[in-house]
């Protein structure tokens, strides 16, 4: 189960500042841990011995934030984050052979700031443009987290008209650093201005949220969409975008010795309806490269289904 709630007031100060509070509870009796670090190849699904790769997480989280418009597309963004965690370890697991940092569940509170430019023509449908920001967070004791650390994220993001409006490139790359007493179940969160967690619907699309983890993460997409068709219901507009995709992460971990790019992630195609402009709900589908562990000790991919119902744009 994830829940979450959304207020957002886009337009205070004379249309200068944004702020927004994020409410939300996950429960996850089956959430995966497979280990920290770019090479992690698992037991095929048939031969995982119950709970090996699972453990259980009960976690309510609210995040505050504030955008504000200094000068033309330029903006500073700030907040706090603020996340319970109750872990349940299920032994003979591979977080139970790990006993990383977080095992014993807590509390984080981080703050965290930013420098932005946002150049979009459109917030939810953009057809040129950029977005880019570079931001620092921080949890330490004095904030009354259980855990100290620092963060530093660099997000670029850009839209290109291919022609014509209704059909446009969109690239995300990233890269994020975490230090200190990071917990492991948020290692897997992203700094910034939005929310992003590696694996499942918003990066590495194709393969789960937590397969990979670790103290650096890059990761990219790219996304083709194609608006074919829009169409009115009585006072109500909408826009349907056909779009394919490709996204990858790749993790850095202090001591492991993984040469090469080594990406993970998947390719997929999905379909988008935007509701009057200001509402999207999106379906991917995400075939994802798997990497399996035989019996002679070697790594075997495999292609993996994914499937993702959503109400938000990726990036």
């Amino acid at each position: 189960q994830d829940h979450k709630l959304v207020f957002d007031v886009p337009s205070l100060a004379g249309g200068r500042l944004r702020a927004d509070l994020h409410l939300g509870w996950e429960r996850w009796d089956q959430a995966y841990y497979f280990g920290q670090g770019n090479v992690l190849p698992r037991l095929r699904p048939e031969e995982t011995p119950k709970n090996l790769y699972a453990f259980g997480l009960n976690s309510v989280r609210v995040v505050s934030k504030a955008r504000y418009q200094i000068m033309g597309n330029w903006h500073v963004f700030g907040g706090q984050l603020a996340r319970t965690a109750a872990i349940d370890v299920y032994p003979n697991s591979r977080l139970d052979q790990d006993q990383p940092d977080g095992i014993e569940g807590g509390f984080l509170s981080q703050v965290f700031g930013g420098l932005m430019v946002d150049s979009r023509d459109h917030e939810f449908a953009p057809t040129s443009g950029f977005w880019s920001e570079v931001s620092v967070r921080t949890a330490q004791s004095w904030l009354g987290s259980s855990w100290s650390m620092w963060g530093l994220n660099l997000t670029d993001r850009g839209y290109w008209s291919l022609g014509t409006p209704r059909l446009v490139l969109a690239h995300r790359e990233g890269i994020d650093l975490q230090r200190g007493e990071t917990p492991f179940f948020h290692q897997i969160v992203m700094g910034g201005s939005q929310w992003v967690d590696i694996g499942g619907p918003l990066a590495m699309r194709g393969l789960p949220i937590g397969r990979y983890r670790g103290e650096m993460t890059v990761y990219g997409d790219l996304e083709l969409r194609w608006e074919t068709t829009d169409f009115s219901v009585g006072r109500a507009h909408f826009r349907m975008f056909t779009v394919p995709f490709v996204s990858a992460a790749r993790i850095v971990e202090p001591g492991e010795k993984d040469p090469g790019l080594h990406p993970h992630g998947g390719a997929g195609l999905g379909m988008r309806l935007l509701y009057n402009e200001v509402f999207q709900a999106r379906f991917d589908v995400a075939a994802g490269r798997e990497e399996y562990l035989s019996e002679r000790g070697a790594i075997e991919r495999d292609w993996v289904p994914a499937f993702y119902l959503a109400f938000n744009t990726p990036y």
